[in-house]
């Protein structure tokens, strides 16, 4: 399990570091913005977003709503 309080004040998604929060979700930390999920193991976040699961309705990581946004 990831420490709520690394989680609030240290982890954030990739793509948006200084707004995007992540939930955990137990086996995945999700981020609350564009829905982006990342796979944990061992406790351990793979952060990397080629390696992410991509939401329902999203064909490519170009998709995500805070992509088309423009930040």
């Amino acid at each position: 399990m990831i420490s709520p309080e690394y989680l609030d004040t240290t982890l954030r998604c990739p793509y948006d570091p200084n707004r995007a929060r992540l939930r955990d979700e137990g086996d995945h930390l999700v981020c609350v913005r564009c829905a982006l999920k990342f796979r944990v193991r061992d406790d351990i976040p793979n952060m990397l977003v080629e390696e992410a699961e991509l939401p329902p309705g999203c064909e490519s990581l170009s998709d995500l709503p805070c992509q088309k946004e423009g930040k």
